[in-house]
């Protein structure tokens, strides 16, 4: 653990030291790259030479779709749910509320088009204004 600790104390200040030389940064930048690469080939050489996962890899890889599956699920469904619950404001501005939705630039009557627009009132308030889209 010190050894670790130690590289850590001495990469950040020479990392602040170098932080405006660009040919560092991007060394740099390339060895971690790499540094990745070879961490992730050196585990998948320790896990294919396991001969016990290796015999039970149907097993946990069928686990593995299942966890996945439901994982995906459940964030879709959390999503959807979170939608429905919060005001549409979150969302942006009007997401969802047919009245701030403004007609399309050509004049068409698609997906995201709109025949009401809100027209401001001389007491501040705003009212829907009825269009025709002629096409």
């Amino acid at each position: 653990m010190i050894t670790e600790i130690s590289c850590i104390a001495v990469g950040i200040p020479l990392g602040f030291a170098l932080r405006h030389r660009q040919a560092a940064l991007r060394c740099v930048d390339r060895l971690t790259s790499w540094s990745i690469y070879a961490l992730l080939f050196l585990l998948g050489l320790s896990l294919g030479s396991d001969d016990e996962l290796i015999s039970r890899a149907g097993d946990l890889g069928m686990r593995a779709v299942v966890i996945s599956l439901c994982s995906l699920m459940g964030s879709v469904f959390a999503a959807w749910a979170l939608q429905r619950l919060l005001p549409a404001d979150v969302f942006g501005a009007g997401a969802g509320d047919e009245a701030t939705r403004q007609p399309s630039s050509h004049g068409g009557n698609g997906p995201n088009d709109s025949a009401v627009n809100l027209k401001p009132t001389a007491q501040g308030g705003k009212t829907p204004v009825e269009h025709s889209h002629e096409g």
